[in-house]
């Protein structure tokens, strides 16, 4: 019965399968299975290539997700660590082994989830810090960088189909009176491509501002957020914090790249993005481009001179 479905409603059950697993944060295969309250430390290991380290603490399994349709399997994991039953960082992990037939209606369904996708994708938005991509044919390799008012991201989402996608999750919070911080940071690293084997892997960062020792956030919407991108040159020390979190999600996607084996044209060229010696230096090149912009604000009267003081100091240390 399966071999004569109708190909356009397999498409369409394709489409809304992988939809569910992309930006419902849903997906993943042949790989470590994890149970929901599993402890972790260290590093979490997917499968024998795809092994992720945590930072230091206790990480918890907070939901998961497994499931096949014909030739496409997927499977993901949700991990949280909590300091004071407040959300600290988050990771969540999806690999879809899309191999076998109808490559072509596969690669589209790919195409049309990422780069054409209404609320979330792989093209710049104004909420986005940073965009990077590679995409040539079926083949594409995505960094996004930004900041997302969490509340409004887990219980009132834009995209309505999103809402009830993370039930357990959100039980998971109510049931152990976890603290949500109203606005994180957010990362997501996707690659696709044929020539490695068809194997879509698609990762999400979420990280509490807490953790790059952010400057006290007043404003928590998306828009209003001292981090949105429009905003954030009028807040020159949340700006180093972003800085901060640029720099590590483009070094992850570096990481990333090479367990992905993606093909040397395939990479993005991030290094521009990376802070050197050590989280808190700049390379010299960064260092006067930053100077030169907290200058250009001082004498724009958009900071104070206390506040010029303040930031130049923290540029040099």
């Amino acid at each position: 019965m399966k071999k004569i479905i109708n190909y356009k409603l397999q498409k369409i059950l394709l489409f809304s399968f992988l939809f569910l697993i992309c930006f419902n944060y849903l997906s993943f295969v042949n790989a470590k299975t994890y149970r929901i309250g599993t402890t972790l430390e260290k590093n979490i290991k997917f499968s024998k290539s795809l092994i992720l380290p945590l930072s230091d603490g206790k990480w918890e399994v907070v939901d998961r997700f497994v499931d096949s349709y014909a030739f496409i399997h997927g499977k993901e994991t949700w991990i949280v660590r909590l300091e004071n039953k407040e959300i600290m960082e988050m990771i969540l992990v999806a690999k879809l082994i899309l191999s076998g037939t109808n490559m072509g209606e596969i690669d589209s369904a790919v195409n049309e989830i990422i780069f054409k996708d209404k609320y979330d994708g792989c093209y710049e938005r104004p909420e986005y810090s940073l965009v990077k991509v590679y995409k040539r044919g079926g083949t594409h390799n995505c960094l996004v960088v930004r900041h997302l008012d969490f509340n409004k991201e887990i219980y009132t989402p834009d995209d309505p189909s999103e809402n009830g996608s993370s039930a357990r999750f959100k039980k998971w919070i109510s049931d152990n009176s976890i603290l949500i911080p109203p606005i994180v940071f957010g990362s997501l690293h996707s690659y696709f491509s044929r020539l490695r084997g068809g194997d879509w892997y698609y990762i999400r960062y979420i990280a509490n501002p807490k953790i790059l020792n952010s400057p006290a956030i007043n404003y928590v919407t998306e828009e209003s957020s001292e981090f949105h991108k429009a905003n954030i040159s009028r807040y020159p020390d949340h700006k180093i914090t972003m800085d901060k979190w640029i720099s590590l999600s483009a070094k992850r996607h570096q990481f990333l790249e090479k367990i992905y084996k993606a093909k040397e044209n395939h990479l993005l060229n991030l290094n521009k993005y990376i802070i050197q010696n050590g989280e808190e230096g700049e390379n010299n090149e960064d260092l006067t481009e930053s100077l030169k912009q907290l200058n250009e604000l001082y004498k724009s009267g958009a900071i104070t001179k206390e506040e010029f003081k303040k930031a130049k100091e923290k540029i040099l240390n």
